[in-house]
């Protein structure tokens, strides 16, 4: 994806946010990276500690909305080999492993 700013961004993520697109075709690519993007360079609402806010972002994101964005952002996440299970899905042979 060629370098696309924050707002344009943005405007991608919430374009296909209620329906977001299969991870392995060229929209979800291109959703995935503008999420990712979004994310990295968003400014908080509570930007009052006197830093500059990045400079191709001109709006925060209320909190609820970063909220959304970081559960999709992880649920999307192509490491994790447990899907919507971040933590694990425990144990489900259905067999002790015990070992007595």
């Amino acid at each position: 994806m060629a370098h696309v700013d924050w707002e344009d961004a943005l405007e991608i993520v919430v374009g296909f946010l209620e329906a977001p697109p299969a991870a392995d075709t060229e929209d979800g690519k291109r959703f995935d990276q503008a999420l990712l993007r979004v994310l990295a360079n968003a400014p908080t609402a509570d930007h009052d500690d006197g830093a500059a806010a990045p400079a191709d972002s001109v709006a925060g994101l209320d909190e609820g909305l970063r909220a959304r964005l970081d559960a999709l952002a992880r649920r999307r996440a192509h490491a994790n080999p447990f899907g919507d299970h971040p933590d694990g899905i425990g144990p489900t042979l259905g067999m002790d492993l015990s070992g007595s």
